[in-house]
């Protein structure tokens, strides 16, 4: 038996306003979150990553959300990586066990002390760790990709009465679990506040030439030439805006900035990491006119020995450059 009840309108303004988030966190690289910036969406990127921004000139695009290396996880580490970043959320960690919460709470207090209007995370991964935290953290509920999810060791009424970020998860899923953290229930138990989601699953669709919508992945574009893998992300963010405007959940206020402008200066040979030519293995550096370079709008940058390497490997792979002939560099003949 449902112990959702009938609402009147005053229980379902709390119930709309515990469902509308104050931020939607979009966390990748450089160009893709300067277009999840440009939408509405909070950039922001993991401790041990960033923008990988050195291509573009005069780009000076925010840390909104700083997330922490969950795989390899340091408290001074994330600290430290947190006063250098300056951003507006973050998430320090996960908890398991209820002896580990006094020293993540001392982590956020020493933010806190710098930064008082910051959001901090912090991620229970047990039962036990969620009212062990302090109520004025936010909780990180764990959605999408985790080896414990919020579902699988705790009730929604759990998180009842906290302010939450949702981590992860496909939108549907995040929806449901919106719901189930603010729904009525027969006990009056008061809404959880969703203060926040993120999701990073547009970019792994986007390179099968696949983009969001509410109704599932959509491949039409798959075969076209003209949709590259940063405009399939881009329109899977519009989409996905769109979706959280029509449940309700979008923010009122978005950290666009209309005066945003950025110069593009393509790749160089310095961005090599190996000397073997992507297509045939040969070494770059030891041709007669040097490397040739080419940045994808996959994220890769390759290098090759000579023009009929790129153009073989390029179009045997249906590659697109991020910026048409400027994110190509042909060297000095």
């Amino acid at each position: 038996m449902s112990l959702d009840l009938s609402t009147d309108s005053r229980t379902a303004s709390d119930i709309a306003a515990a469902r509308q988030a104050d931020i939607l966190a979009f966390l990748h690289r450089a160009p893709f979150t300067l277009d999840a910036y440009k939408l509405g969406f909070l950039p922001g990127f993991r401790e041990d990553c960033g923008y990988q921004e050195n291509q573009y000139q005069n780009l000076t695009l925010p840390v909104g959300m700083l997330d922490n290396d969950f795989r390899n996880p340091d408290l001074d580490r994330f600290v430290d990586r947190f006063f250098e970043q300056e951003p507006q959320v973050g998430v320090i960690g996960d908890i398991y066990e209820r002896g580990d919460v006094d020293d993540h709470v001392a982590a956020a207090r020493e933010i806190h002390a710098s930064y008082p209007e910051a959001e901090l995370i912090i991620v229970p991964k047990s039962q036990a760790v969620i009212d062990a935290i302090p109520k004025d953290l936010v909780l990180g509920y764990s959605r999408g990709y985790a080896d414990r999810l919020a579902h699988e060791f705790s009730d929604p009424a759990d998180w009842r009465g906290r302010r939450v970020h949702i981590l992860g998860g496909s939108p549907p899923k995040q929806l449901e679990a919106i719901r189930q953290l603010t729904r009525p229930t027969l006990t009056d138990e008061q809404p959880a506040d969703i203060v926040g989601l993120d999701w990073n699953g547009l970019h792994r669709g986007a390179q099968f030439g696949e983009f969001w919508t509410a109704d599932g992945w959509d491949d039409s574009g798959r075969n076209a030439d003209h949709v590259t893998v940063r405009k399939t992300v881009r329109h899977s963010l519009a989409r996905l805006k769109a979706f959280w405007q029509s449940h309700g959940v979008w923010p009122d206020a978005t950290p666009h900035d209309d005066t945003l402008e950025i110069e593009y200066e393509g790749p160089s040979p310095t961005d090599l990491d190996s000397a073997a030519c992507t297509d045939c293995g040969a070494n770059v550096w030891t041709t007669r006119r040097g490397p040739f370079v080419a940045e994808y709008d996959t994220g890769d940058t390759c290098g090759y020995c000579s023009y009929e390497c790129y153009f073989s490997h390029r179009h045997r792979n249906n590659l697109e450059e991020i910026a048409g002939e400027q994110s190509v560099y042909f060297p000095p003949t």
